[in-house]
């Protein structure tokens, strides 16, 4: 072996993660040309590549995570991990365990990741060695699933899913508010399963159940609510994942049709994209998704074992 191999054999030691060859990696598009809307219509998206699986990489992807400089993390519960892709695709992974059920992550600042072990009903925060730093205290969820991380990275907001409300907790592992009960009204989930916070602070909320996407103010209080059960475009069956572009525009992904609607900041439908297959823009139970940069769109394609990212096309006059 030769004294660099071993520099970064040590290297992924301290970080508390394992790097490989046959794992996860992304492959560029390359020179394939893909976009979404086909002409004539307007290209929103175009096809960048894929995080893929390798021989020993993803069981089951769900839950994404994106930070400023680049790092993407990707919640594994089928192989009760969490992937760590650096900004030039190299992939190590954290929380082999320690963690039950990781179903979604995000980053808050350079030194910790937040995890959603919703098994457990706690979550986990890892320093840059993938060392425990806390754990919330048991008992106070039930069932955390999505995460978001306010702009300051002070505020931890939570989906707990089976209380049907929204938990904030600080960077210490402190539940210092919530928001919500059960219920159809304003304000109210029924099995909310993800989070994101976008411009002016505002959370924008997968009420699964109500089959809607709430949008709240900072402190909970109702902005806007779109969505209705069905089977057609603008209606949702099985919302899972939610993510805001910089513009205000809305992404939520749908496990049962096996696809990605695009909103605008009012709910209105823009564009679908997928349909069940394998290629390039088709899912299989597509999970969390995540807006990377203000540039790129990354959903987990969880039962096709993989991450597909797409860059956004549209400019931001007609999102508002």
């Amino acid at each position: 072996m030769s004294r660099r191999s071993l520099i970064v054999l040590v290297f992924a030691a301290l970080l508390g993660g394992c790097t490989f060859q046959s794992g996860p990696s992304f492959e560029a598009a390359g020179d394939r040309e893909l976009v979404w809307p086909t002409p004539p219509e307007t290209a929103r998206l175009a096809w960048a590549g894929e995080y893929r699986p390798g021989a020993r990489g993803y069981r089951r992807p769900h839950g994404l995570g994106v930070a400023s400089d680049g790092r993407v993390c990707i919640a594994d519960p089928g192989a009760g991990v969490v992937w760590l892709h650096a900004p030039e695709g190299r992939a190590r992974y954290v929380g082999a365990g320690k963690l039950h059920s990781p179903v979604d992550c995000a980053f808050v600042g350079p030194e910790l990741l937040v995890v959603s072990d919703s098994m457990a009903g706690q979550l986990v925060a890892f320093d840059p060695r993938g060392k425990v730093v806390w754990r919330s205290a048991a008992g106070e969820m039930a069932r955390p699933a999505g995460i978001a991380v306010d702009a300051e990275g002070q505020r931890i907001v939570v989906c707990d899913v089976t209380r049907h409300r929204l938990v904030i907790v600080d960077t210490a592992g402190q539940v210092i508010g919530e928001i919500g009960e059960r219920g159809a009204e304003e304000g109210q989930f029924n099995f909310p399963t993800d989070v994101a916070i976008g411009p002016w602070g505002r959370l924008y909320v997968v009420d699964a159940m109500n089959f809607r996407i709430q949008i709240l103010d900072p402190e909970g209080r109702a902005v806007l609510t779109f969505g209705v059960a069905g089977d057609g475009p603008g209606t949702f069956h099985r919302p899972r994942g939610v993510s805001v572009d910089r513009q205000g525009r809305i992404y939520v992904s749908d496990a049962l049709f096996d696809v990605v609607q695009i909103f605008d900041g009012q709910g209105r439908l823009l564009m679908a994209l997928g349909q069940r297959g394998r290629g390039p823009g088709e899912f299989w139970m597509p999970a969390g998704v995540a807006v990377q940069d203000g540039s790129r769109l990354l959903v987990a394609d969880a039962y096709n074992r993989r991450v597909q990212a797409f860059r956004l096309l549209v400019a931001a006059e007609e999102t508002r």
